[in-house]
C-alpha cells in the first residue's frame, strides 16, 4: 500500500471541501426557493389589501436567493478552472460527517432562539434548521448502511 503524496492529500481535501461547499449551497438554495414558492402560494389566496407583510418577506427571502445564486454561481466558475479539483455532481455528494452536521444544526437551533418568530430571518434560520435535520438523517442512513456491510 502507497501513502499518497501531501500534494495529492491536499488534492483530496480541496476536491472533499468543493463538493461540501457545493451541497450545502445547493441544498441551501433549494430550501430557500421552496419556502419562497410557499409563500407565493399563500400570498396568492389572500386578498390584495392582507399581502403587504407577506409580500415584504418574499421580497426579503428573493435577495437573499439571488445571494445564494450568486454564491452558487462563485463555486461553478471555482470548479470550471483548470486547476479546479475533480468534483462529482452534486446529486451524489454524500452528505458531510455526522458530528460537523450536528455543531451546525445546534448552532443553528440556537439562532433561531433567538430570532423574532414570523420575520424573514427566523423563516431562513427555520429553513437552515430543517435542511440540517434532513442532512444528519442521510449522515446516519448512510452511517447505518456501512456499518451493516
Amino acid at each position: 500500500m502507497t501513502t499518497p503524496s501531501p500534494m495529492e492529500g491536499q488534492s483530496a481535501r480541496a476536491s472533499q471541501d468543493l463538493e461540501d461547499t457545493l451541497r450545502v449551497t445547493s441544498d441551501t438554495f433549494l430550501s430557500r426557493v421552496e419556502r419562497l414558492q410557499a409563500l407565493e402560494e399563500r400570498k396568492r389566496e389572500l386578498p390584495p389589501a392582507e399581502i403587504e407583510d407577506l409580500a415584504r418577506e418574499i421580497q426579503s427571502l428573493t435577495e437573499e436567493i439571488l445571494g445564494w445564486a450568486q454564491r452558487q454561481t462563485e463555486l461553478a466558475e471555482a470548479a470550471a478552472r483548470p486547476d479546479a479539483p475533480d468534483a462529482r455532481p452534486i446529486a451524489v455528494i454524500p452528505p458531510r460527517p455526522m458530528a460537523r452536521v450536528l455543531e451546525e444544526w445546534r448552532a443553528a437551533e440556537r439562532a433561531l432562539e433567538a430570532e423574532q418568530p414570523g420575520t424573514a430571518a427566523h423563516e431562513s434560520i427555520r429553513a437552515d434548521v430543517e435542511r440540517l435535520r434532513e442532512e444528519y438523517a442521510r449522515a446516519y442512513h448512510l452511517h447505518l448502511k456501512v456499518e451493516s456491510s
